[in-house]
């Protein structure tokens, strides 16, 4: 099935929320077709397709796929803040030296760090690409009424989303339902209710004009559609405490199970034991989620909702893209560890697990095995990839070798070469020592080359591999976490363990199970590098209360407040993402208020 990729179009004019645009002249409006503008911008559909194709691209780009280099080790993307950096599931930087700067020292964060303009920014970008979309719907004509309402519908899901995502993190927003290209500096916040119940408007909106299944893939389709709707209803329902729209929640989220089951058999590339070259026999349905060529519906996935379309190598280069060789990194899991006295140690295996030039892994520190390029910079947690699974919890096809890879050891000198390395053999003063997801590294050199990893590139996305924006998987937690408030915690139980009894866990949950740090526990298992994990932590609590599991979950778990250390901020005195200090100083006419906490 043909594919869609997110590759930069030529330029249309969008305009965000606070970019400046200078009032043409009167001599200026003979619109000449060098100059674009709202009225000559649109003269036929298929520029209104490519100004919902640049709203894919942005999208893409909030999910990790981006041109600047390492942007989503740091929290200098929006990419970045969005997975979760600093959040407990993972901090983006696993080396301890980026402590005392890291997002998780939360005690240096204020209403000036960039991190939440460049966030604000990229959200606001998005919803001004998807309303020039829906102007310029208007303005042209159209063979059919049919194929109107589609673009029109990809656009509203994306304008629906990007609110749905500034309500979550910012709270109450400034709503702009139309482009506006004259300057403005009188911005006031809607209610973070009033913002939520705009996404849920252009969501409906969005599932009304789109097709059940995508006929493309990478483009949208009802359930993508319907499984944010679910999420933004349940964050309407914490908002205003009206369990009407937990139950209306659960529908669209119903809705999604019922078109998109789980897969619960091995399926696709890998899973075939008659094919000797690609077969993984130690692999099972959750590995296959992630492999190559199996991320689509068009390839058998039931379970994809949105899938981000990556292009390979050669297809990125030859669309003029930007593309980056494998650098020089050296990325090895225990950077500067050494073997603890008494354990692992050998007198003739000097230094520690690894050593410089003795690894002889394929492609050297550029190995799949490495991620491609460096394991060093995944940045996990104790919480993501130890605490969670500890107890009843380890019999869990999730918490495999196969999925949740503990490093090996690459010294080739030492008795150990190959073997798994495990905390008790590390001294492992000031570092942590981070297992890894196989959804962001590659098991072996089956279907690999030494440009599928770029550097520079994010380590989320490699390159001829696909991304899941969504899966069915997490609509299950969404309509757990809303059953649960609603008070049918046996409901949530069950919901839960439809997630659980796909990965053949042996602890199945119990009403008494279920709260919502065990529902924040099994979205780590099941959605770790997938999920946006601030929005979910920020949406956990009504707009001027504190977020009490938020912080708990922060304070327990975060990198550098409990596995290296560096946050000695004591409480946490927000509960939302402070409004970036330079709207409020830009919005001159107007007062934009401060987040509580960041004044």
């Amino acid at each position: 099935m043909k594919k869609i990729f997110y590759i930069a179009l030529g330029a249309v004019v969008s305009v965000s929320l606070f970019t400046a645009c200078e009032k043409e002249s009167e001599f200026l409006k003979e619109k000449p077709k060098t100059i674009f503008t709202t009225e000559n911008a649109f003269e036929k559909s298929s520029q209104v397709d490519a100004q919902v194709a640049r709203c894919y691209s942005a999208f893409f780009n909030l999910h990790g796929w981006g041109p600047s280099v390492f942007d989503y080790f740091g929290a200098g993307s929006a990419a970045g803040i969005l997975g979760g950096y600093g959040a407990d599931c993972n901090d983006g930087n696993g080396e301890a030296a980026n402590g005392a700067t890291a997002f998780s020292n939360y005690s240096s964060l204020n209403a000036l760090s960039g991190q939440f303009l460049t966030v604000w920014n990229a959200l606001y970008q998005l919803a001004s690409y998807a309303n020039l979309a829906i102007q310029g719907a208007e303005l042209v004509e159209w063979e059919n009424e049919s194929l109107k309402a589609y673009e029109v519908a990809q656009a509203k899901f994306f304008l629906g989303w990007a609110y749905l995502r500034l309500g979550e993190m910012f709270g109450g927003v400034p709503v702009v339902s139309e482009l506006n290209l004259d300057l403005k500096y009188d911005y006031t916040r809607n209610s973070r209710e009033e913002t939520y119940q705009f996404a849920i408007d252009n969501l409906k909106d969005a599932v009304a004009g789109l097709p059940k299944y995508q006929e493309v893939d990478g483009r949208l389709a009802q359930g993508a559609a319907n499984h944010y709707l679910a999420e933004a209803l349940l964050a309407q329902g914490i908002e205003t405490g009206n369990n009407t729209f937990y139950q209306q929640a659960i529908e669209a989220a119903n809705k999604v199970i019922a078109d998109h089951p789980l897969m619960k058999e091995r399926f696709g590339a890998r899973a075939n034991a008659s094919d000797a070259a690609s077969y993984k026999a130690d692999g099972n349905v959750f590995f296959d989620l992630f492999q190559i060529g199996n991320y689509n519906r068009s390839a058998g996935n039931t379970e994809a909702l949105l899938v981000l379309q990556v292009p390979t190598y050669q297809q990125q280069a030859a669309s003029g893209g930007n593309t980056h060789e494998l650098g020089s990194t050296t990325g090895y899991p225990y950077r500067g560890m050494h073997w603890k006295i008494g354990s692992a140690w050998e007198a003739e295996g000097v230094g520690g697990p690894w050593e410089p030039g003795t690894v002889t892994l394929p492609f050297g520190a550029g190995c799949a095995y490495l991620g491609g390029n460096t394991w060093g910079l995944v940045g996990s947690t104790q919480y993501s990839d130890r605490v969670v699974w500890q107890g009843d919890y380890a019999t869990d096809m999730r918490n495999e070798q196969v999925n949740r890879c503990d490093p090996i050891c690459l010294n080739v000198r030492h008795s150990l070469y190959g073997q798994v390395v495990t905390e008790d053999m590390i001294d492992r003063t000031n570092f942590v020592l981070m297992r890894i997801s196989a959804k962001v590294k590659m098991q072996d050199e089956w279907g690999w080359d030494s440009h599928h990893t770029a550097y520079g590139q994010s380590y989320m996305i490699q390159y001829g591999r696909d991304w899941y924006a969504a899966r069915s998987a997490e609509t299950y937690l969404i309509k757990a976490e809303a059953q649960f408030r609603n008070g049918d915690a046996a409901g949530a139980a069950e919901s839960i363990n439809a997630v659980r009894s796909r990965a053949q866990a042996s602890k199945l949950f119990t009403a008494a199970d279920v709260n919502m740090y065990t529902i924040l526990d099994e979205r780590a298992r099941e959605l770790s590098w997938e999920e946006h994990r601030w929005p979910t932590l920020l949406r956990l609590a009504k707009q001027g209360t504190e977020n009490t599991v938020m912080h708990d979950q922060l304070l327990n778990h975060a990198m550098y407040v409990v596995d290296q250390p560096a946050y000695k901020g004591g409480a946490l005195k927000w509960s939302l993402f402070p409004i970036p200090h330079s709207i409020i100083d830009m919005n001159k006419d107007a007062e934009m208020t401060q987040n509580e906490g960041w004044n």
